[in-house]
């Protein structure tokens, strides 16, 4: 979360001193936490001073866009996601300024991400990323991105944002998770079955398989300096395919999962 949320409208004509006090009494609210309370404060200033807190035109006062980011934050602390997204493409309709722009554009990202609306949160992540700096949680940004990509088949595009996290933001927590996926050679999905440091085993358990009816494959994995032959059932092109197997596969395996994931 910026910190210094309104500083560019200090003194700013269209609201009294008493309603910018407020706004800026919402800003330590928030980081401090408490969220109503944040959420109340900026809710009475926009339905006061900016057409009852909709957007309707351009001629919106110049304070609204950061005032609608920042109750979208509160709403996204209370779970409410669904009024999170409203203010953050309110945001977005008033907006001025790159910086609370490419903040909106994350914010609405990660809502429509975590939601599972994948490809209507692709080109937020991608706007985002153009004017984020490249510091964390940008790292967690672009993670996200990456996995989205892939959801939706780009899968070229996901390696570059997966490499992007891992050598950029070594020490990050995504790094590992991302420089995995990064490995993935495929550009499709699999349900992974076993890893084995012996041949042997990894074959057995493919012939298990193959006479269960599924349709099993080895391939030979360096990780952390040794050889694993990881036993995979299944080429899936898309996400959903993979997953609708899964239940089918974890009869057999109950801790089969999708892969990459």
């Amino acid at each position: 979360m910026p910190a210094l949320l309104f500083s560019s409208l200090a003194g700013c004509a269209q609201l009294p001193d008493s309603a910018w006090q407020q706004l800026k009494q919402a800003q330590r609210d928030y980081d401090n936490r408490a969220y109503h309370v944040a959420e109340g404060k900026l809710d009475a200033v926009l339905k006061k001073y900016s057409g009852r807190g909709v957007p309707l035109h351009e001629g919106e006062p110049a304070f609204a866009a950061e005032a609608y980011y920042l109750r979208s934050l509160c709403y996204t602390k209370l779970s409410n996601k669904a009024r999170a997204e409203s203010d953050a493409r309110h945001c977005l309709k008033l907006s001025k300024d790159p910086k609370l722009t490419a903040r909106a554009h994350a914010t609405l990202a990660t809502l429509l991400y975590e939601t599972n609306r994948i490809k209507e949160a692709l080109p937020h992540f991608a706007e985002a990323l153009k004017g984020l700096p490249e510091k964390p949680p940008t790292d967690l940004l672009r993670y996200r991105f990456g996995l989205c990509l892939q959801r939706e088949n780009h899968w070229k595009e996901a390696r570059l944002q997966f490499a992007a996290v891992f050598q950029r933001y070594p020490k990050g927590s995504p790094a590992q998770h991302a420089k995995r996926l990064y490995d993935w050679t495929h550009d499709y999905y699999s349900i992974q079955c076993g890893a084995f440091r012996e041949k042997g085993k990894a074959a057995k358990l493919e012939r298990r398989l193959k006479r269960a009816g599924l349709p099993s494959r080895v391939e030979s994995l360096p990780r952390s300096g040794e050889l694993l032959y990881m036993v995979y059932v299944g080429q899936y092109p898309r996400y959903e395919q993979a997953r609708d197997a899964l239940s089918s596969v974890q009869r057999h395996i109950s801790d089969a999962i999708v892969m990459p994931q």
